[in-house]
C-alpha cells in the first residue's frame, strides 16, 4: 500500500447543472480536473453514469488509473445519511437514493458522501482560509444559501445526520417565503434567489435599473458578475438589494458566532466570489452588531473562501482522506 503522503484521491462535486471532479494528493494539490453537464436526463441512474465518466476523465487528465486511487469522496446537494444516502436533492428530483453505494460500486473504490456545503466547509478547513482552525463555520451564498460546521476536524451533522442547514435559520418571523416552504429563512434574504425576488417585485412597481431589464416579471437568472457590475456602477436598486443581502448574511454570521464561537467563519459561493471584497466589511459590521457578548466578535476571524470552483470537490477529497486515516 502506498504511503499516505503518496496516495491520490478523487473528489466529485454533484451540482444541479454540472459535475466537477478532481484528482488530488493529501495536501490538496490538484493533478487533474474534469467537468461535465448533468444533462436534461436527471434520473438517478443516468446521472450516476455521467459521474463515472467525469471521474474517469479527471483521472485521465492526471495520468492516473482509477484503480490506483485510494478512495473517492462526493459532495451532493442533499442532506446525507452515514451510509451515503441522499435524502432529498430537489434540484435533481432525487429522494432517498444510494449515492455512496452506487458510486463506490461503479468506481470500485471506497466512497464517502457529504452534503455539498458541508464538503465546502471541510475543504476550507483542511486546505483553505480556515486551515488549521479548531472550529469553523462556512456559509456559501449562491442561488441558495448553504453552509457547514466543522469542529476538531469533523463535520457536525447532529444525531439525526441532517443538521447544519444554516440557510434555513429563521431570521424574520413570518417573513418572506423560502423555497423550502417556510417563511423568514436566511436563504430568502441572503441568496441570488432572494435578491431576484426583490428585483421582480421592484420591476412590477416600475423601478428601473440594470437589473430590472433582465426580467419580464419572472425571476431573472441573475449571474453574480451582473450583480457585481451593477453594484459597482452604483445602480440604486442593485445597491439596495445587495446591501440588504449582505446585512442579512452578517446577521446569520453573528448568530452562528454567538451560538458556536468558532475560530473562523468562511464566506464563499458565487456571489461572494464575484464581489466578496466589496461586501466583506459590511458583513463583518452586521455580524458585530448582533454577536453576543460583543467581546466574542474579536475572537473569530471572518474570511473569504479561497478555493473557488474546486471547493466542494476538494472537500470531498478531504472526506475520503478521513476514512482512510480514522
Amino acid at each position: 500500500m502506498a504511503k499516505q503522503e503518496d496516495q491520490l484521491f478523487v473528489g466529485i462535486d454533484i451540482g444541479g447543472t454540472k459535475l466537477h471532479a478532481v484528482v488530488a494528493d493529501p495536501r490538496g494539490n490538484i493533478l487533474g480536473r474534469a467537468r461535465k453537464k448533468v444533462g436534461k436526463d436527471k434520473r438517478f441512474d443516468a446521472v450516476m453514469a455521467r459521474v463515472e465518466e467525469v471521474a474517469q476523465s479527471a483521472c485521465a487528465r492526471a495520468s492516473v488509473e482509477l484503480g490506483a486511487v485510494a478512495a473517492v469522496g462526493v459532495g451532493a446537494p442533499s442532506p446525507i445519511l452515514p451510509d451515503g444516502t441522499a435524502v432529498c436533492a430537489p434540484n435533481l428530483g432525487w429522494t432517498n437514493v444510494p449515492v455512496g453505494a452506487v458510486i463506490g460500486a461503479r468506481l470500485e473504490r471506497p466512497c464517502r458522501v457529504a452534503n455539498d456545503c458541508d464538503a465546502g466547509t471541510l475543504a476550507e478547513t483542511v486546505f483553505g482560509a480556515a486551515r488549521g482552525a479548531r472550529s469553523a463555520v462556512g456559509l456559501f451564498m449562491g442561488t441558495g444559501l448553504g453552509g457547514g460546521i466543522v469542529i476538531d476536524g469533523q463535520l457536525v451533522s447532529g444525531d439525526h445526520h441532517l443538521a447544519a442547514e444554516v440557510g434555513h435559520m429563521i431570521v424574520v418571523r413570518e417573513g418572506r417565503r423560502c423555497g423550502c416552504g417556510h417563511h423568514g429563512c436566511l436563504e430568502a434574504y441572503a441568496s441570488k434567489t432572494g435578491m431576484a425576488a426583490r428585483i421582480v417585485a421592484a420591476a412590477k412597481k416600475g423601478r428601473k435599473s440594470q437589473l430590472t431589464k433582465r426580467t419580464d416579471g419572472k425571476l431573472p437568472k441573475l449571474r453574480a458578475k451582473l450583480l457585481s457590475r451593477a453594484y459597482q456602477d452604483r445602480d440604486a436598486l442593485a445597491v439596495e438589494v445587495i446591501d440588504e443581502a449582505a446585512d442579512f448574511l452578517g446577521v446569520g454570521v453573528g448568530n452562528l458566532m454567538t451560538l458556536l464561537g468558532p475560530s473562523v467563519v468562511v464566506l464563499g459561493g458565487g456571489v461572494m466570489e464575484a464581489m466578496g471584497k466589496l461586501l466583506l466589511d459590511r458583513v463583518r459590521a452586521a455580524a458585530r452588531a448582533v454577536t453576543f457578548p460583543e467581546a466574542a466578535f474579536g475572537h473569530t476571524r471572518i474570511e473569504l473562501a479561497t478555493l473557488g470552483d474546486d471547493v466542494v470537490a476538494l472537500g470531498a477529497v478531504a472526506l475520503a482522506m478521513q476514512d482512510l486515516t480514522s
